[in-house]
């Protein structure tokens, strides 16, 4: 198996702008749940999945991963699909485990290349710069096509983004936090942040980061059959608002009037941002995959996200 001082063959190939969303495997440790997902999802046009060296790991370490590689070589496209890799999660995010941990991932999914890797999560005790310097090598070799870092602070992406500038290095290219037309209440995990904040939409547009956001639908609120369920549901802890539960009823209202799922119009909501945006969706059943899938077609009015999101005035009627 090669190690990350491989070139990587999909470096200069970018996600497919026709079907500008990642599929997330972290629900598929198991081929049988998992291929006719992949397959809903590669039959739809899509070719860019989301990867974690962490993901099942409480379910069996690298679970994950190796049935993400399994469909690939099955179907015959490995050199087709475009990876975001992740690594150097908590306890063991520190420099000198990215290495090693990328090269895992890579003999797990039985592959040499990412188009994009991030770290998924920060260690603030790390100062960026020690960071930046693996994570860019890593670009300069051709191990991977670009970084970037997950569930990042503000502060320390922006100082990571200076520190490659003035250092002559190459500089991250994306950042994936949490964003949805829902607020995360409590971080889900521990350690994960949010970008769904005036000072981060602010600085993404302004400098023109790519975000990749992870939970982009609201991790299934908007299925929910009546939206006080989110007060008394499972949802409750981390989600659970009143701000939420009426976005929650204002997609409902603004879906059925446009003939898609409310599911479909939180991604739209997402998609139509002023950002350079790429969500990461999460379906775990293939109907899920079309749903979502069609969303990506649909572009909201600044007027309808701010709707959607505010509330203010009465839900637009074009």
């Amino acid at each position: 198996m090669s190690t990350v001082s491989s070139p990587a063959a999909a470096a200069s190939r970018t996600a497919d702008e026709r079907v500008p969303v990642l599929l997330g495997t972290s629900a598929f440790g198991q081929n049988e749940r998992a291929f006719p997902v992949y397959d809903a999802y590669w039959e739809g046009g899509g070719r860019a999945f989301d990867t974690a060296w962490q993901y099942g790991h409480a379910y069996g370490p690298g679970c994950c991963e190796r049935t993400f590689g399994a469909w690939a070589k099955s179907r015959g496209v490995e050199k087709d699909v475009w990876v975001l890799a992740k690594g150097a999660h908590t306890p063991e995010c520190l420099p000198d485990r990215i290495v090693p941990q990328l090269n895992e991932s890579f003999e797990r999914m039985g592959r040499d290349d990412a188009a994009l890797y991030m770290l998924h999560r920060d260690n603030s005790a790390v100062p960026v710069g020690e960071f930046v310097t693996v994570l860019a090598d890593l670009v300069e070799r051709g191990v991977i096509g670009a970084y970037g870092m997950s569930n990042w602070p503000l502060i320390r992406m922006q100082d990571a983004v200076s520190y490659a500038r003035t250092n002559g290095l190459v500089p991250p290219t994306g950042v994936s936090n949490q964003f949805s037309l829902i607020d995360m209440v409590r971080p889900i995990y521990p350690g994960t942040v949010s970008a769904n904040d005036p000072q981060w939409r602010a600085w993404l547009a302004d400098s023109g980061m790519c975000l990749y956001p992870w939970a982009s639908q609201g991790r299934g609120a908007h299925a929910l059959a009546d939206p006080d369920e989110l007060r008394t549901g499972p949802l409750a802890e981390c989600w659970y608002s009143r701000t939420n539960t009426e976005r929650l009823r204002r997609a409902a209202l603004l879906a059925e009037h446009k003939g898609v799922s409310s599911t479909g119009i939180a991604l739209a909501w997402t998609l139509s941002q002023p950002l350079q945006v790429v969500p990461l969706i999460g379906p775990r059943q293939p109907e899920e995959v079309r749903d979502s899938l069609t969303a990506v077609t649909y572009r909201l009015t600044e007027a309808e996200r701010e709707w959607l999101e505010n509330g203010k005035g009465t839900m637009p009627q074009d």
